[in-house]
């Protein structure tokens, strides 16, 4: 609910065109490996919420480009794990730069005050979803817990 309310409001500026969002999950991939190191295939793949098929078919992508490398595991072959490359690195620096100069640009309608309680909004959800993480982490499993409760 969130992810597509972000992107229709808070991006309504860019040309969002059905190119632009294939890349998007290119750079959604590459940024999620660049900030983890080196994973296997099927990390990549449960991280991004995508199948195994789709899994390959952007890793392909990606190779194709010189943004990533696959490599065999040292300890199981049936494994293999994925770095980014330097170009890989380098792409995304861009991309960064130019989201953060669009994020700029669209919160130029705000005042202070809504920039403020927006600061706080984005610093309480990144708290919970850093708190569901630990807590999935701990209990061993990836499901969201229900019981979760944060004051904030």
């Amino acid at each position: 609910m969130f992810v597509p309310l972000f992107f229709r409001n808070f991006l309504a500026r860019t040309d969002y065109t059905p190119e632009v969002t294939h890349v998007h999950m290119e750079v959604r991939a590459l940024f999620m490996m660049s900030n983890t190191g080196t994973l296997a295939t099927s990390e990549v793949g449960r991280r991004l919420g995508i199948s195994k098929p789709n899994v390959t078919a952007l890793l392909d992508k990606l190779v194709a480009k010189g943004y990533v490398e696959r490599e065999p595991d040292r300890n199981d072959r049936r494994v293999i794990n994925i770095t980014v490359t330097e170009k890989g690195r380098r792409f995304i620096g861009k991309r960064l730069r130019i989201f953060r100069d669009i994020m700029k640009g669209n919160m130029t309608v705000l005042d202070a005050g809504e920039i403020e309680a927006l600061s706080s909004a984005l610093e309480t959800v990144r708290y919970i979803i850093t708190i569901m993480g630990t807590r999935n982490r701990l209990a061993g499993d990836t499901q969201t817990g229900a019981n979760l409760k944060v004051n904030v």
